[in-house]
């Protein structure tokens, strides 16, 4: 059984926008009887940190960034689906990254030679309407998990065979003068992670911290509620 961790950020430019999202992964017995490490993970150097810190618990985390137009983003914009009658563009923009994010996250699991069986999913809250939280939170668990089987069988292994998605939780903030929990201490490291992204292109590569550019993904998925093929430039 494991925790995953999500978080995401936004980075303006001129006529860009970026949506980053960091997730992290670690086998809950591990991270249940170490609990005093959570508190590790925010000591300096923190990329570093982080690093050493997963790589004691058996952890592994991976950063997306997704980098498209801001004409993309459409305030405003309100797209629909079949099972979603409306949500808002960037609540649609959301959830295909994250969604892309946390998939990337499980088969990085699979490369890395992680069993993984039961997954619970836990998040910094995001105000979708409760139809797109509903389809969001299905397709994780059919689509996600589905193809995520199908992967490994391609590869004759049986590390996902027995992969569920059992828990999809928002993580709420912190109360003042509370201590933060360690569901909340789990999604305030993927901050981190978003945080570190530009340290994380530039220094070097660090063997528990993986990214990938979700860009084209992101926006060949997203297009389509404009009238374009995914395939089309």
């Amino acid at each position: 059984m494991h925790y995953l961790f999500v978080d995401e950020s936004y980075r303006e430019e001129p006529n860009r926008r970026a949506i980053l999202v960091a997730s992290w992964a670690v086998e809950q017995g591990r991270l249940n009887r170490n609990v005093q490490r959570l508190n590790e993970f925010f000591k300096p150097p923190i990329l570093a940190r982080i690093n050493s810190t997963l790589e004691d618990l058996d952890g592994l985390a991976l950063v997306a960034n997704a980098t498209l137009e801001k004409s993309l983003f459409r305030t405003g914009e309100v797209d629909g689906t079949d099972d979603i009658p409306a949500m808002a563009r960037a609540d649609n923009i959301w959830s295909v990254s994250v969604t892309h994010a946390i998939a990337s996250l499980i088969l990085e699991l699979l490369h890395c030679g992680h069993d993984v069986g039961t997954l619970d999913v836990h998040f910094d809250p995001k105000s979708l309407k409760p139809e797109h939280a509903a389809a969001w939170e299905g397709f994780l668990r059919r689509t996600v998990v589905s193809e995520a089987r199908r992967f490994a069988a391609q590869l004759a292994v049986n590390r996902l065979k027995d992969l569920r998605i059992r828990r999809v939780q928002p993580v709420p903030k912190p109360e003042r003068d509370r201590a933060a929990d360690k569901f909340q201490i789990g999604t305030q490291v993927a901050h981190k992670l978003c945080s570190a992204w530009g340290r994380l292109i530039a220094e070097s590569p660090m063997p528990r911290i993986k990214t990938v550019d979700m860009s084209e993904v992101v926006r060949r998925t997203v297009q389509q509620m404009d009238g374009k093929s995914y395939y089309e430039k």
